[in-house]
């Protein structure tokens, strides 16, 4: 199988940092009544086009969010390859492209684009169909990093964990970005500190990135991987 993430389970160690992860995602404003054109459409297209071996392809829907967030559904692609991520995104063009893009234009009231880079990747061998993403303000982001890779070293996730930079497409100044997944709705609400040891990182962490600025966070649930 062909995926990154299975690629990523053979590479690395469970708390290992891994290479730069590159992602790019486009969110979508999609009407309920619509919603099932779109997935429809999303899925048709990208389950007959070709996927590099080292570039993987997601569609989510967004479950919970902010009043501020805009958006329905997220489509998201990654690598750990730069360059190959761009080849990919380039290569979207041609007849068959272009109807795609006619036809699902019919169906959301809005799309915006954001680009960046996961720095620090723990437990890539645990994807889930859950994600979670918080965004912050940053000054010192050398800072907020050492700061979460030492929480890392204390704590378990459920899932894969990954924080980097919003290099393209940030909102009101929003930087750095934490990412978590878990298996289920009940982990997700479950979330948190487990025992002393964990409650004296988060504690610790919290403290140490006291002079960013918590923007805001969105839960998605996956519907296809591609």
């Amino acid at each position: 199988m062909k995926k990154l993430l299975l690629l990523f389970s053979l590479l690395l160690s469970i708390n290992s940092f891994s290479q730069n992860i590159y992602w790019f995602d486009v969110i979508i404003d999609v009407d309920r009544q619509n919603t099932e054109n779109v997935v429809e459409l999303v899925t048709d297209y990208y389950s007959s086009i070709k996927i590099p071996e080292d570039v993987s392809v997601s569609f989510s829907s967004i479950a919970m969010k902010g009043n501020n967030f805009k958006g329905t559904h997220i489509l998201s692609m990654f690598s750990q390859s730069a360059k190959s991520l761009a080849d990919f995104r380039g290569s979207l063009k041609g007849p068959s492209w272009q109807l795609y893009i006619s036809k699902i234009r019919n169906y959301i009231k809005s799309s915006r684009r954001s680009a960046g880079v996961g720095l620090l990747n723990f437990y890539l061998d645990k994807p889930q169909p859950i994600g979670q993403a918080w965004f912050f303000k940053v000054k010192n982001q050398a800072g907020f990093a050492a700061s979460f890779g030492k929480l890392m070293k204390s704590v378990k996730s459920p899932g894969l964990v990954s924080m980097g930079q919003i290099v393209h497409g940030s909102d009101n100044g929003e930087n750095i970005y934490i990412y978590l997944t878990y298996p289920d709705l009940e982990s997700a609400f479950k979330f948190g500190p487990d025992n002393k040891k964990e409650q004296e990182a988060f504690a610790t962490f919290q403290k140490e990135i006291s002079n960013s600025t918590y923007s805001q966070t969105f839960t998605r649930v996956l519907i296809k991987q591609f």
